[in-house]
């Protein structure tokens, strides 16, 4: 397996950042954000755990009715990050 470099990291967090801002009230499955930046599951996997430490991403871990996930991780933005970033281009 090729090893990427921390620039390349970097643009891939951007990409997933972009994609998850631009449908700020939908979370996301792993599987789904992979395969809209053309990525490995497990690797989309470890950048967003490395974006939630971060405080930029959140996990959502049940569904609308209430039910806990028991494998798949759902993701989104926080909403105190969509309202400063509001805020920001106001």
């Amino acid at each position: 397996m090729t090893k990427l470099s921390e620039k390349t990291k970097k643009l891939l967090k951007d990409d997933i950042l972009s994609l998850l801002y631009n449908n700020p009230f939908k979370a996301m499955f792993t599987n789904e954000i992979a395969r809209e930046i053309r990525r490995d599951n497990e690797f989309v996997k470890k950048l967003l755990l490395e974006l939630k430490a971060m405080g930029l991403v959140e996990n959502v871990k049940t569904n609308i009715r209430g039910k806990r996930y028991k494998k798949r991780m759902k993701w989104r933005i926080p909403l105190k990050l969509i309202k400063a970033m509001e805020n920001k281009t106001d």
